[in-house]
């Protein structure tokens, strides 16, 4: 890349951008990924399935409000402060899990930060047309996930000398004051254009249904479909790697947070050269080539059951999180309408938040739950759930294979034009 494109590829409004994938990543690592599992069910003695439980409820809660609220941001023309909102509100959700001690409060304050962070999200992905013309979205996109697991790298080092074992939450009010900092860049640097039209307001459930309707057989719908499945699996073998990690017996609290930390290296790579990647040639490449190396690991890793690959395990599974993170929103970029990507963003984030839902509550919980039942030690059920992820990502791999993003003329993707099969 020559100086002049570098300096136009980084402007002031794409580093705000940019900073907070930074503050995202932190909220996802601490508590989707590091800690609040580990505090509620290892530290604290409570089922799987408790986590599962609620994670599903968010889900049903963003099914009613995540299309209301993209359509919404469209009406009005503006993402920027249904985001600012939201992302106060999971600030302070976060730094409360910091100091409650009754488990029921600690699973309905984390409903309401995770609540928060989706729908904050939701209206994030969206600036990237803003921030930076269709050109250097793909890199744009990548350098915004590998800046982002930067800022994982970072909270896993100054926070996991806070939240030793055995005191996890102590992890979630420094969480809370980074994410703050880091969001702030986007509040000031990002400028919006007023684009929305002007639509009658419609109820909750007639807004999903009319979002839903209009990505039926649509080029992007395929695509949600898709993601409901691989991010069903990526996101539950995510959720659970500390709590599987430990099954194996081989793993301390230290050693996990190496494998983590060696993982979110193995992220920035797969963020970075996916951009590179999706940017030379097209985002669908990218994912399909992405999703078979996960499956191949996913199965790999259940076949084998040794704790020892994990470190390799780990790492890929980093790649795939990195890579797809970057590629899949630029993916949708080119399939949505301008006037539409609230509502079709919104519907984004809702699909992978209904997948995150129910892989750690079926696929997951459900699975070791009846393993364990049938008389599978912990560890046999884990593996077996982790096959059965594995089909969840196949399956998205299927589906999504015959779309194309090839743009046709206007910008428009050819595979808009002639639309794939639902």
């Amino acid at each position: 890349m020559q100086d002049d494109d570098r300096r136009r590829l980084l402007t002031l409004p794409v580093v705000g951008w940019v900073l907070y994938d930074f503050a995202n990543t932190i909220f996802s690592f601490v508590v989707v990924t590091r800690y609040f599992n580990d505090w509620i069910i290892e530290e604290r003695g409570q089922p799987d399935i408790y986590v599962g439980l609620m994670v599903a409820a968010v889900s049903l809660a963003l099914v009613v409000a995540l299309p209301l609220i993209g359509a919404l941001a469209d009406r009005s023309g503006r993402h920027k402060p249904i985001l600012i909102v939201f992302t106060l509100v999971c600030v302070a959700a976060t730094g409360l899990l910091g100091v409650v001690e009754s488990i029921l409060l600690a699973l309905v304050v984390g409903a309401i930060a995770t609540f928060a962070f989706n729908t904050a999200d939701s209206q994030y992905h969206p600036l990237l047309s803003v921030v930076t013309p269709e050109r250097n979205r793909a890199r744009v996109s990548g350098i915004g996930v590998a800046v982002g697991y930067l800022g994982t790298l970072s909270v896993l080092f100054l926070i996991g000398g806070i939240a030793t074992d055995g005191h996890a939450q102590r992890a979630f009010l420094p969480a809370a004051a980074l994410f703050a900092l880091f969001a702030l860049p986007l509040f000031f640097l990002v400028k919006e254009d007023r684009t929305g039209g002007e639509r009658p307001p419609v109820g909750p459930f007639a807004q999903l249904a009319a979002t839903l309707r209009r990505a039926r057989g649509r080029p992007h719908g395929r695509l949600l479909l898709a993601r409901f499945f691989y991010v069903d699996a990526i996101a539950t073998v995510l959720a659970f790697m500390t709590v599987y990690a430990r099954r194996t017996g081989d793993f301390d609290g230290r050693e996990l947070d190496v494998l983590l930390g060696v993982a979110t290296v193995a992220a920035i790579a797969g963020a970075l050269g996916a951009g590179w990647l999706a940017h030379r040639h097209g985002p669908r490449r990218v994912v399909l080539g992405t999703l078979g190396m996960t499956i191949t690991v996913l199965v790999i890793g259940a076949g084998t059951g040794s704790s020892a690959l994990l470190w390799v395990i780990g790492p890929l599974v980093g790649v795939a999180l990195g890579s797809l993170s970057a590629v899949d929103r630029v993916f949708l970029l080119r399939l949505v309408a301008p006037e539409r990507r609230g509502e079709d963003f919104a519907l984004y984030a809702l699909v992978g938040k209904l997948s995150s839902g129910f892989g750690p509550l079926v696929l997951w919980g459900g699975t070791v739950l009846v393993a364990t039942e049938l008389g599978l030690s912990k560890f046999d059920a884990s593996r077996i759930a982790i096959f059965v992820l594995a089909g969840a990502a196949l399956a998205g791999y299927l589906i999504l294979r015959p779309i194309a993003d090839a743009p046709a003329a206007g910008g428009a993707p050819a595979a808009a034009a002639a639309p794939a099969p639902a």
